[in-house]
């Protein structure tokens, strides 16, 4: 990482070398991506979500691919962003912090794949963020490409975070192939996997799992041969090895999702109190962006 313009997260970095006895892992390999880091640092909803990168480094880099969206890769340990973004440090910034923010959830709860309601928080977050860097009306003037974003910024600051939260939700499960979209819902997932719990004792288990993978290929988040390997590995078990794999696959996705809908009403009650806490600073806000045209 360049020293110049990360100056000022030096202690941050030395810190996290010192408590994980290794130097820093490197967040990116673009200028543009470092700047972006430096922004998210300088807010305060942004520099815990930084102080957990360097804790659990992933890189960012641009896409090559279609799609003004973020895509993650994280069996490589990459995120993508949109190539358009680079020319607003300000934008970047916004669009790295809530993949980053997404990233966090993900981790934290262990899910295996990313679904609605970790964009309906990272929309909520990403607005935060946004007020506190103090982004005007003439920012997304000059970005015409990030439409979504400013949507979801007019829906918080002018409603309210349900209305936000509804938008973001509205937009995840919208079909997008190049945004691997669209995404299921926690609530689909626990549909899904009460249907693995009653699958045992016949060949539908299998079929239950390949019919996932397959969508996850359809997505773009999961690749043919992988799947087809995953698929091949689970029908080769031993058939009394098969009743273990079904109850231990059963009760880990049980607790992961105990888990993010603990992590879920923490993140509203945190967003509830930010908003009380700073409604000075959303009444700017909604003066700024009075003149939204919501969707």
């Amino acid at each position: 990482m360049r020293t110049a313009p990360l100056c000022a997260l030096l202690p941050l970095v030395l810190a996290a070398g010192c408590a994980t006895g290794r130097p820093e892992a490197r967040l990116t390999s673009e200028p543009s991506i470092e700047r972006a880091f430096d922004v998210i640092n300088s807010a305060p909803e942004g520099r815990s979500l930084f102080k957990f990168l360097l804790r659990h480094p992933v890189r960012f880099e641009y896409s090559n691919t279609p799609g003004l969206c973020h895509k993650f890769s994280l069996d490589s340990g990459q995120i993508f962003l949109p190539e358009a973004y680079r020319d607003s440090d300000l934008l970047l910034a916004l669009t790295v912090a809530r993949a980053a923010y997404i990233y966090r959830l993900y981790t934290l709860s262990g899910l295996d794949e990313f679904i609605s309601e970790e964009e309906e928080l990272a929309a909520l977050f990403q607005s935060r963020l946004a007020v506190q860097i103090n982004v005007v009306e003439a920012d997304f003037d000059k970005a015409k490409w990030t439409r979504e974003i400013k949507n979801d910024f007019c829906t918080y600051v002018l409603e309210n975070s349900n209305y936000a939260m509804a938008q973001a939700r509205k937009e995840a499960l919208s079909p997008d192939a190049a945004c691997q979209r669209p995404l299921e819902t926690l609530e689909s997932q626990k549909v899904w996997l009460e249907k693995t719990r009653k699958a045992i004792n016949d060949q539908t288990f299998y079929q239950l799992l390949y019919e996932r993978d397959m969508a996850r290929v359809r997505k773009g988040a999961m690749s043919m041969s992988d799947a087809m390997k995953r698929d091949a590995e689970v029908r080769a078990l031993p058939v009394y090895e098969v009743y273990r794999f079904q109850r231990t696959f059963y009760d880990r996705q049980s607790d992961i999702f105990e888990r993010f809908a603990k992590l879920y009403a923490e993140e509203l009650r945190k967003d509830a109190s930010w908003r009380a806490s700073h409604s000075g600073d959303i009444e700017r806000a909604r003066e700024e962006f009075s003149a939204c045209n919501l969707p």
